[in-house]
């Protein structure tokens, strides 16, 4: 995999539900493969270096954090979530996930072997 180095603008940056930022860039006009080597690192941890053109950068001010992808109990907890709000459950959603994972543990419990 390639790494790429361009100038750019960041127009844009807002505050997320997880106290993260969502940064939106602009590029100059590309090439297919340039454009191309972009699209290859969507949704992949990157490395990100921000750096002023017009002025010296006085200091290097390193952010540091984990960018890990959700576990599968995060996935799992965020899928009945959405179930939740699709199906428009009267109950308090703790309710309906202590529900639905006890149905999943249960279900789960039928699969193993009975001790002997």
């Amino acid at each position: 995999m390639k790494a790429i180095t361009t100038d750019a603008i960041l127009t844009s940056a807002s505050t997320r539900a997880d106290s993260s930022l969502g940064l939106r860039f602009a590029t100059p006009e590309l090439q297919p493969a340039e454009k191309t080597a972009f699209f290859e690192l969507l949704n992949r941890n990157l490395k990100l270096l921000i750096q002023p053109i017009d002025e010296p950068a006085v200091e290097l001010t390193e952010v540091k954090g984990q960018l890990d992808e959700k576990t599968p109990s995060q996935r799992l907890r965020a899928v009945l979530f959405l179930l939740w709000k699709q199906e428009n459950q009267a109950i308090d959603f703790e309710v309906f996930y202590r529900e639905k994972m006890n149905g999943i543990i249960e279900h789960l419990k039928t699969k193993l072997n009975p001790e002997t």
